[in-house]
């Protein structure tokens, strides 16, 4: 269903590229276009809406088959790119309405074995303004985050792939959706 584009070709650039990257390691890949349509897979997919303390959005179950073959084409490329040991994906749809948020934070967390998170954006019947993943900067003093600042904006464009680094200062959110819709894929890698 997935296939690797030209962009994957010079695994040493990426590499430099990934150790390289700031506020911490990540990567974006434009034109990721799978062999088949993953809208009309989704189309049977229900999705809940979310909401908490830090985010509002939709979100469909685990996508195993989906999340299967998304894990057996990027895992290898990336465990060579970043050096992280990876061999499984798990994700889910998400779907970011007007309003829709997901605030500042880290997906690390003990005990999770996360080691890449990923954003798979989707083309949408109705293309979103705002929706932005925004990565932060942060000073750490004595181990503890004291201040941050942001660094990086992410643009929610079809067909794009960004992946990042998860640890205790990869920190970032998904700026608010302004109009319209913002649909991806996302979720982690694992060892």
């Amino acid at each position: 269903m997935w296939t690797l584009g030209p962009a994957w070709q010079d695994e040493r650039a990426l590499a430099a590229a990934w150790r390289g990257a700031a506020p911490f390691p990540h990567l974006i890949f434009e034109d990721v276009v799978p062999a088949t349509p993953v809208l009309e897979l989704l189309d049977d997919e229900g999705v809940q809406r979310q909401e908490g303390d830090i985010f509002a959005f939709e979100a469909s179950g685990d996508l195993r088959e989906l999340s299967a073959s998304f894990g057996a084409v990027f895992a290898p490329p990336l465990a060579r790119i970043t050096g992280k040991p990876v061999v499984r994906a798990e994700l889910r749809a998400y779907a970011y309405r007007v309003g829709h948020y997901l605030l500042p934070h880290s997906d690390h967390q003990e005990g999770l074995e996360r080691l890449l998170a990923f954003a798979y954006y989707l083309p949408s019947p109705e293309p979103p303004s705002g929706g932005e993943l925004e990565l932060f900067r942060c000073t750490v003093v004595d181990g503890a985050i004291v201040a941050t600042d942001s660094a990086v904006l992410i643009e929610p464009r079809p067909h794009r792939l960004a992946v990042f680094d998860v640890s205790d200062v990869s920190l970032h959110q998904v700026r608010e959706v302004l109009g319209g819709l913002r649909v991806s894929l996302a979720g982690w890698f694992y060892p």
